[in-house]
């Protein structure tokens, strides 16, 4: 799922983390930590930050409900 997360943030951001781009449309500052409720267990999903601009996937935004 992080790993998912992480290039989906690159494409909004026009470069992968950490590659010089002239196309780039933001920085990213970090990550956000959200719990994510699995019938197996809850996992630690990583969400990349940017400095500029916003990213959070839609399907994280509804709280408490198993994936």
């Amino acid at each position: 799922i992080n790993a998912l997360l992480s290039a989906d943030a690159d494409a909004v951001v026009g470069a992968e983390w950490g590659q010089p781009s002239p196309d780039r449309a933001a920085q990213r500052n970090g990550y956000r930590h959200r719990d994510l409720d699995t019938r197996v267990g809850t996992i630690d999903v990583q969400i990349p930050k940017l400095r500029q601009g916003t990213y959070f996937p839609e399907w994280l935004m509804e709280r408490r409900k198993r994936a």
